[in-house]
């Protein structure tokens, strides 16, 4: 058997990754720089249909299923215009054992992710390990060899960067990341009101467009998650907010009618940068990328975490048979880098660009234009197919759905 395919990240797409290896019995090394625990940070929890089918291969969709919120249909909404488009996952059956989408903390996946990984004889789970340098990011190099900040070095046949955004791997590999930076903040928040009490025929997922810009409304299994664009840097605002943003506090007011919504304060203030990026290339030599490490998108449709999961089982799909059969997987690794970097500037990108910049339009004609687009759209059953299935991804899974 050949050495271990090195992982760096444990994060989901680097337990995905490795979860899928094992299941084609390669053996894995997977390095986590912080220490063991998996806290609640508020990220991602959306999971597309081929995201679930390709996690339910290792045993990690049953659980997501059961104890998360199940969407039936997508919604788009407007803070002041009665018009509206709304998109049934219905159109999906037959074409997915799982037509619908489910909300689903990224903290739980990532736990119940662990737990597997733990318990796999094919997976070595290593903790507190930061890789420092890298050795085999040239064309034609035999294996790659990780430097850890202890002065251990580890040597394998491949070396998978799924080390995030902020890749120690991509930078030591000189890949470049170009793309650009959103110019507004995105603000999470949580809160147990009753949005369903008093927004007639809300959906667990909607996407409302207003006269500051946009708001989401995301149904998880303990708390709504209210998401908005911002320019307000501070984390709370003056009294009478709510303890919000006043831009998050006004969405909030248009959409219930009232300040009733602020009888249960805004929890888990979360602030961060939205980001439109693509890796140069998403291989050097014996280093793959996968994730957040090879590319960035808006989080809006939430296709960040569940591309990253789809390059892991495309990895898996790929590499995995080549290993086992004893080959150097060359070109299984080619084509994993030319896939997946094509599937996330063909498909993703474009997608996640044209909904961003969709409930990101504050002027009221050019939002009046676009719901009626869409209600048009969604009334169309050939045309409301193909917005859902691109809404979940499922041009973006060839190679990992062999």
């Amino acid at each position: 058997m050949t050495a271990p395919v090195i992982v760096v990240g444990a994060g989901p797409v680097g337990l995905a990754a490795a979860l899928a290896l094992a299941a084609e019995q390669v053996p894995v090394t997977v390095l986590e720089a912080e220490r063991a625990g998996v806290g609640k940070e508020w990220r991602g929890s959306t999971l597309h249909p081929p995201t679930l089918a390709l996690l339910d291969r290792i045993g990690a969709a049953a659980d997501a299923v059961a104890h998360g919120v199940r969407v039936d249909r997508l919604q788009f909404r407007d803070l002041q215009l009665p018009d509206r488009a709304t998109f049934s996952y219905s159109v999906l059956e037959g074409r997915t054992p799982f037509p619908f989408r489910v909300q689903y903390e990224q903290y739980k996946l990532l736990r119940l992710l662990r737990e597997l990984a733990e318990a796999s004889p094919h997976v070595d789970l290593r903790h507190e390990h930061r890789v420092t340098g890298l050795t085999g990011a040239d064309d034609g190099a035999a294996d790659a060899t990780v430097t850890l900040a202890d002065g251990t070095r580890l040597t394998g046949p491949y070396v998978v960067a799924a080390d995030g955004a902020h890749s120690a791997l991509r930078k030591l590999a000189g890949i470049g990341f170009p793309g650009d930076t959103y110019p507004s903040q995105s603000l999470v928040a949580a809160t147990p009101f009753p949005f369903e009490d008093v927004v007639d025929d809300l959906g667990p997922i909607s996407y409302w467009s207003g006269p500051n810009g946009r708001l989401s409304l995301i149904r998880t299994p303990d708390v709504w998650r209210v998401a908005t664009s911002t320019t307000v840097d501070a984390a709370a605002s003056a009294e009478g907010t709510g303890g919000t943003h006043p831009e998050l506090a006004a969405a909030l007011d248009l959409l219930v009618g009232d300040r009733s919504w602020a009888a249960n304060p805004l929890q888990q203030h979360q602030l961060y940068r939205s980001h439109q990026r693509v890796a140069d290339r998403f291989r050097a030599g014996r280093l793959l990328l996968a994730g957040d490490a090879a590319h960035l998108s808006s989080t809006t449709g939430g296709m960040g975490l569940n591309s990253g999961v789809h390059d892991a089982f495309d990895l898996a799909a790929r590499l995995g048979p080549a290993l086992r059969a004893g080959g150097d997987g060359e070109a299984e690794a080619g084509a994993y880098a030319a896939a997946r970097r094509d599937a996330a500037v063909r498909v993703v990108q474009p997608a996640t660009r044209t909904v961003r910049a969709g409930v990101d339009a504050t002027g009221r004609d050019a939002r009046l234009a676009r719901l009626r687009d869409l209600a048009a759209t969604a009334a169309d059953p050939a045309a409301a197919l193909r917005h859902v299935s691109a809404m979940s991804m499922l041009d973006a899974v060839e190679g990992a759905s062999r």
